[in-house]
């Protein structure tokens, strides 16, 4: 490109930016796989603004049930987003009502399902019944997370979350039933961890109380006799500081 009448030689290139086109959907694939620009989204993870609902009947009918669950958290993860942030919730010691301890245990799956994105195939009726026991322990979500991935004598399992199980419920159930003994269920990790820092806290008090405490002195009289024949002389000495002689 030169201007007219102009010598073409010893010119730069130019250089233009271009766009490609966005991919589009093919005429049998479902519109819900694709956002408005046309590019192919994840939808491991549902969103009830985006994803067509599938109602429970359907779900069982067409084998969906997993897609459901996920519709179902991501529905109450968008009007709760800002309480499923927290690790360390668990039950209170009392409700005043059996219906607010179940929702209280409802928002505790559903925490649970926040941070384990494994378990959201699943519904929170079918996690309750696993982790219900655990958070009437006095369990919270930072130990069920914990014993999710790791034993009870703290070692870790050779794989992570439920990739390679034929179901979820039953690896939830196996890494659940591993942190209890003889049908009583462990102390949580937290609970194991208040348990050490307390016990080095007392020895921490025990030995500060043993170890005998300096006490401080200053110099002696003969010492600060001396200091003052040597700075003001003898004579000058006792009559400023009669109280050394």
């Amino acid at each position: 490109m030169t201007p007219q009448r102009q010598e073409k030689k010893n010119l730069a290139p130019v250089y233009g930016l271009t766009v490609p086109t966005p991919p589009s959907a093919a005429p049998d694939a479902d519109e819900s796989f694709y956002d408005e620009n046309g590019y192919l989204f994840v939808t491991d993870c549902p969103s009830p603004l985006r994803d067509k609902k599938i109602s429970y009947y359907r779900a069982i009918r067409e084998g969906l049930f997993d897609q459901f669950c996920k519709q179902r958290y991501a529905l109450y993860a968008h009007s709760h987003r800002g309480t499923l942030e927290k690790k360390r919730q668990g039950l209170q010691d009392s409700y005043p009502t059996l219906k607010a301890k179940q929702q209280a245990l409802t928002h505790l799956v559903r925490v649970l399902q926040h941070h384990c994105f494994d378990l959201r195939s699943l519904s929170a009726t079918a996690i309750t019944g696993v982790v219900q026991p655990f958070f009437e322990a006095g369990w919270t979500v930072r130990d069920v997370l914990y014993a999710l991935e790791r034993r009870a004598d703290n070692s870790a399992y050779n794989t992570r979350g439920a990739e390679g199980m034929r179901s979820v419920k039953k690896w939830l159930t196996l890494r659940m039933n591993a942190w209890v003994r003889e049908e009583s269920i462990l102390e949580s990790r937290t609970a194991v961890e208040n348990h050490e820092y307390q016990k080095r806290r007392s020895s921490l008090g025990d030995l500060l109380a043993q170890k005998p405490s300096k006490k401080v002195t200053g110099p002696s009289i003969e010492v600060k006799r001396r200091i003052k024949v040597a700075l003001l002389g003898e004579a000058q000495a006792r009559h400023q500081y009669p109280e050394l002689f």
